[in-house]
């Protein structure tokens, strides 16, 4: 496999220019410094050794996640159409009123991310959705690219053909937006941009999304959602006297639907802003139960193609609503909550709209009493349970004082999607199998790679 490969091969160079490697990871803690690039008050962990993927394997990414996204898409317009899809969510339906609001274009999730496991190949697992306001959307890309220009990294990719991710530029993200705000009918040549946040929660990324949007000419604010009004004529939303023409959201959507931001939700309803992601998007899009209706066969019999359940059957990670029913694992009719008491270390807990690696629970690193308890205590309310996946390791090179040292590390995927369109991919790092920049974890650049020299030698 090329990613074992071409960590052989990242290895084998920094060992024998151990002055080179060092001198990268210094260049690389300067770029993060320079850059301003901080998460939770700290230096953004970021691995200097990259995962690489194979053109081919690009390919089917592309594909697979395309059709995935497409069936996600399903899920959103079932929920609109159908009592029973509305009832499944039951839990979000004290959000109706926001769900239910016609975003103005057609493909309601714009930006979002699947969370997946892979070791290698067109195996892959879809762990989570993340269609509300998926974080990594240009920091990493921009990293990236300076990255690319290190000596080390020269050496180590020369030898290869490389293809650029669209979520390594901050155009691609930023296009995204504009081209919503276009399909609602917005004709403003620069339209106004506002990321906003709530309470000052999840600002990660915000302003350099402003930095990066605007010296590519974008026209980019930063605002609460609750300081955006509309205007003494109620015909535009503004903020300090500016109109408003797009709101990307950087927020926990739970804490949205209150009186502080009537003014956002009325400028929705009648189209007055394009607010990207859709509220249907953020919450139903989101939520980890989306990942059980899919795998449902009624479901499946009822909304996706053929082509879109073998996708997802393949793809999606056997998961469950949490509660107390009759289903099928491994092609066996179960009782749900004994089964999963009884085989803890099958399975993993979770909470289904918590974020950042917050509310995982692994059973096989759970005790059974505290297991037991978690389950009877949140049983048929917002939980899911999943099939346990063993988290696949690299090796990492890292700089102990002055050694350099191999370092065995989980490592997780993350696809990106505009609007519905493959966008790229990047890799995050941990100690721990619950993989997040919030628990621990680090980001790791991923490249597409071609042999040179096979592709001389095909023709």
């Amino acid at each position: 496999m090329l990613f074992k490969k071409f960590e052989s091969e990242f290895h084998s160079l920094a060992t024998k220019n151990e002055v080179g490697l060092k001198e990268t990871l210094r260049k690389v803690d300067q770029i993060i410094q320079n850059e301003g690039l901080v998460f939770k008050g700290k230096a953004l962990p970021f691995s200097v050794q990259p995962l690489a993927i194979t053109d081919e394997e690009n390919d089917y990414f592309k594909r697979a996640s395309e059709i995935l996204s497409d069936s996600l898409e399903i899920v959103l317009d079932a929920y609109e159409k159908d009592t029973e899809i509305r009832e499944y969510f039951s839990y979000y339906s004290k959000y109706e009123k926001l769900i239910n609001i016609n975003p103005g274009y057609e493909r309601k999730i714009r930006i979002s991310r699947f969370d997946c496991i892979w070791n290698g190949g067109y195996e892959f697992k879809v762990v989570e959705p993340n269609a509300c306001c998926p974080g990594g959307v240009v920091v990493l890309g921009k990293l990236k690219e300076k990255w690319f220009d290190l000596p080390i990294i020269k050496e180590i990719t020369n030898s290869y053909e490389k293809k650029q991710f669209l979520c390594d530029t901050p155009n691609g993200f930023l296009n995204e937006l504009v081209s919503a705000y276009r399909e609602m009918g917005g004709n403003e040549e620069n339209p106004q941009i506002a990321l906003v946040n709530y309470a000052e929660k999840y600002s990660y990324e915000l302003e350099h999304i402003q930095k990066y949007g605007c010296e590519m000419g974008y026209k980019i604010i930063i605002c609460d959602l609750r300081d955006l009004k509309l205007d003494s004529q109620g015909k535009r939303l503004i903020f300090n006297q500016q109109p408003i023409d797009i709101i990307y959201n950087k927020v926990d959507q739970l804490e949205l639907g209150n009186e502080d931001m009537k003014d956002v939700i009325e400028a929705c309803e009648r189209g007055l802003v394009c607010n990207v992601n859709s509220y249907s998007s953020m919450f139903i899009g989101e939520s980890k139960m989306t990942l059980a209706l899919l795998t449902d066969s009624k479901f499946q019999e009822k909304y996706l193609s053929k082509e879109q359940i073998e996708m997802v059957n393949k793809h999606i990670l056997w998961t469950r609503k949490l509660e107390e029913t009759i289903t099928s694992f491994k092609g066996e009719e179960v009782n749900l909550i004994q089964y999963i008491i009884e085989n803890k270390d099958l399975f993993v807990l979770k909470v289904d709209n918590s974020t950042r690696g917050e509310n995982v629970f692994l059973g096989k690193y759970t005790n059974h009493e505290t297991w037991s308890k978690i389950i009877n205590d949140n049983k048929n309310e917002n939980w899911i349970v999943q099939e346990y996946n063993e988290i696949p390791s690299v090796q990492i090179l890292e700089c102990k004082g002055e050694n350099i040292i191999k370092e065995n590390k989980k490592f997780g995927i993350d696809i990106f999607m505009f609007g519905g369109k493959y966008a790229g991919i990047v890799s995050r790092i941990s100690d721990k199998a619950v993989i997040n920049l919030g628990q621990g974890g680090y980001e790791q650049p991923v490249i597409a790679l071609k042999a040179i020299k096979e592709e001389v030698a095909s023709i």
